[in-house]
């Protein structure tokens, strides 16, 4: 069957069923008379069973180990159990926090005491440890720091480069009816380009 009967029968976007089809996880088959991928009813069972395993919690890693075998789902879910379990717990503390501070009318940022709040800050730092690793790896985030976003720019631009020399002078990038549509090796400098168009100048504006 074609993705647009796949996206009927899981419920699923196609963009759901292709990123799983990326990550691996399942492998239709393509038909060489017209190119276009077919999904086996196999394929269907393995897509609702990849999306119920993400609504847990599950990551693309775990779930791929467990279809590989490498690990049993009854221990990745006992351990998501886990997970689950330890957020539940800071959240219902976080929660108990905030009806704490607004018992106070006046609460504001200025007068914020936090002593009034935990009695051993650096015990409290410790069990939010996991929150606060997460303010000191910021620059993995989506937008990244200028250090990062350079240094990636950089080595796409090295290694266009390189390759630029060696590459045929269209490169294949789409297969399309039996057709495989080409673009001009130039376009592998386009990466860079966009980088720098993002982060540079248009990263101000999408802020705002």
């Amino acid at each position: 069957m074609i993705i647009k009967e796949v996206e009927e029968k899981t419920g699923l976007t196609r963009s759901n069923i292709r990123f799983y089809e990326k990550e691996m996880l399942i492998q239709p088959i393509r038909n060489e008379s017209n190119g276009y991928r077919e999904y086996s009813d196999e394929n269907i069972e393995d897509i609702k069973k990849i999306a119920y395993l993400r609504t847990l919690g599950i990551s693309i890693d775990d779930i791929r180990n467990i279809i590989l075998q490498q690990i049993s789902l009854y221990e990745i879910v006992e351990k998501q159990e886990q997970v689950l379990k330890t957020q539940i717990y800071d959240l219902e503390n976080a929660k108990t926090m905030c009806e704490k501070m607004l018992k106070f009318n006046e609460l504001s940022y200025l007068n914020l005491k936090v002593e009034e709040y935990i009695t051993e800050i650096p015990e409290y730092w410790n069990e939010n440890k996991h929150t606060l690793k997460l303010d000191s790896v910021s620059f993995l985030y989506m937008w990244g720091g200028n250090i990062t976003w350079g240094i990636i720019t950089i080595a796409c631009l090295l290694i266009a480069i390189i390759a630029f020399p060696k590459l045929p002078t269209q490169i294949p990038v789409q297969w399309n009816n039996g057709v495989a549509n080409s673009v001009d090796k130039k376009f592998i400098y386009a990466y860079p380009i966009i980088c720098v168009v993002f982060r540079f100048i248009l990263r101000p504006f999408t802020c705002r």
